[in-house]
């Protein structure tokens, strides 16, 4: 065989992909902004370090007429949670603490937490944080709005963790829980010495190049920052929040993050190769760690560390395939990837109450286009 058949043959190796598939994608998307499902996203696909589909489609801004750009900027809210499990693995991995260890270890306020007024059975763990099984509510404590959690310090808000009951026994359910995925950060503070931001930083974004995902929106890029839409189809209106977060302090490791399609895949694309953690703790991380436990009552999902996981084959959803991990953000932001395949999609979308359906459409899609079961 020639030296170009040879690489010719490698290449075909080293992606799975139907193009005629995937070619559906942008036109679905398109049509999808026409109706005013949504004002634009940007949606990139990549496949064993090859880009396959990378394309901004529609408007960031409705009223300025400002189009969608590779590099604008999203809330990715939720897609946080795996950053903030994976400064929790590094801390691991550097001997600072035990997945095992009780949160009250580190935050005093958890000491003496109770169950709905019971006596716990077994005191919720650094894993029970970062797998939504430490009974933690998913209401931020005290009742506190966005706007007061943003002016307080992560410091401040830990002293609030644990002084409302638990609302089930640790271990025994999963219950979504932004409050414990943001005890974790506070974790992280605490082991480490260092501001949550800066320690995610060092390890994290400067490591892997994320030059454009931040807890703090600088001043400068606020122009890249997308605008977020609400109501319904076909009548979108522009969500009422302040979405520069002004005077922020509160760096929220549950769904804090400003970021891009580019950054994002290259955050969940290095759990499919050189990780910055070692090949356990990568694996650790995107296996299902919940057991037979149902979250929200449905069987196709379980939970990693910090990872939404597939436990099978997804029926009547999408096809995503069994493995798979990822995680969405409330403002129609998603993250996923196929360890088997080596695909890596990321949709980036800001809608917020707004059916699911132009993102659903864009993980079924890809999945036909480039996973094989």
């Amino acid at each position: 065989m020639s030296i170009a058949a040879i690489i010719l043959a490698t290449a075909a190796q080293s992606t799975t992909f139907d193009p005629a598939r995937l070619d559906k994608v942008v036109p679905a998307l398109v049509r999808a902004v026409h109706h005013e499902a949504l004002a634009g996203s940007v949606v990139l696909v990549r496949q064993r370090g090859r880009v396959l589909l990378s394309r901004p489609i529609g408007l960031a801004d409705k009223d300025a007429g400002k189009p969608m750009q590779d590099d604008t900027i999203f809330q990715v809210m939720s897609m946080t949670k795996p950053v903030t499990a994976t400064a929790v693995m590094l801390c691991v991995e550097d001997g600072l603490l035990n997945l095992d260890d009780p949160v009250a270890k580190f935050l005093p306020s958890m000491k003496g937490v109770t169950v709905q007024g019971a006596k716990v059975e077994r005191a919720p763990t650094v894993l029970n944080l970062l797998t939504h099984t430490s009974g933690l509510a998913s209401d931020d404590p005290g009742g506190l709005t966005d706007e007061q959690k943003w002016t307080m310090t992560l410091a401040d808000y830990s002293k609030l963790i644990g002084t409302e009951p638990l609302l089930y026994q640790p271990g025994t359910q999963i219950k979504y829980s932004g409050v414990g995925i943001s005890a974790a950060a506070a974790v992280v503070e605490k082991v480490t010495g260092q501001a949550f931001q800066e320690f995610v930083q060092k390890r994290i974004f400067d490591k892997l190049g994320m030059t454009d995902t931040h807890f703090f929106l600088p001043t400068n890029k606020r122009p890249r920052l997308a605008q977020v839409y609400t109501g319904r189809p076909g009548a979108l209106q522009v969500f009422a929040h302040d979405r520069f977060r002004s005077g922020a302090k509160f760096a929220n490791g549950a769904g804090g993050l400003y970021s891009t399609a580019a950054d994002m895949a290259k955050f969940i694309e290095s759990f499919l190769g050189k990780s910055l953690l070692s090949p356990s703790g990568t694996k650790l991380m995107t296996s299902l760690q919940t057991g037979d436990l149902l979250m929200d009552g449905n069987t196709e999902r379980g939970v990693g560390i910090g990872w939404i996981v597939s436990r099978r084959a997804p029926v009547g959803t999408t096809l995503r395939p069994a493995g798979s991990f990822g995680h969405t953000g409330a403002f129609g932001t998603e993250y996923w990837a196929d360890p088997k395949s080596g695909t890596v999609a990321v949709f980036m979308a800001q809608t917020f109450g707004l059916p699911e359906d132009p993102r659903k459409a864009f993980d079924t899609m890809v999945a036909a286009a480039c996973c094989r079961g």
